[in-house]
């Protein structure tokens, strides 16, 4: 079996390949970002928001810190979606307080009537 003239003295040829740089990641800011919005959302239905929230807004919370100290590591990446879960983590207390300020109020004008 011949392979032809001239295959057997062809030089090698390599193929290098570089990769691009992982670009750098913090899902945690992200995913803090999101259960902070939906605890602030469920913040906001009557009576039942108030169990509902809690989770979602601690978790946003706890996210969101780590995702902040990720965005440090990472040059500032996602720094806002992490700074945004903190606030939205935290948003649920004033309206809660703000609801049971009115439903208070509420109770108050009509008992003493």
């Amino acid at each position: 079996m011949s392979s032809g003239p001239g295959w057997g003295n062809q030089p090698t040829q390599y193929v290098y390949v570089q990769h691009a740089p992982k670009p750098p990641s913090n899902g945690l800011a992200v995913a803090g970002m999101v259960l902070g919005i939906v605890g602030a959302v469920c913040s906001l239905i009557p009576l039942i928001g108030v169990f509902l929230c809690w989770l979602p807004a601690l978790l946003g919370i706890i996210f969101g810190f780590i995702g902040l100290g990720t965005a440090k590591r990472t040059g500032g990446f996602r720094r806002v979606e992490a700074i945004t879960a903190i606030v939205c983590g935290f948003l649920p207390i004033p309206i809660i307080l703000f609801g049971v300020m009115i439903l208070a109020g509420l109770g108050a004008s009509t008992h003493s009537s």
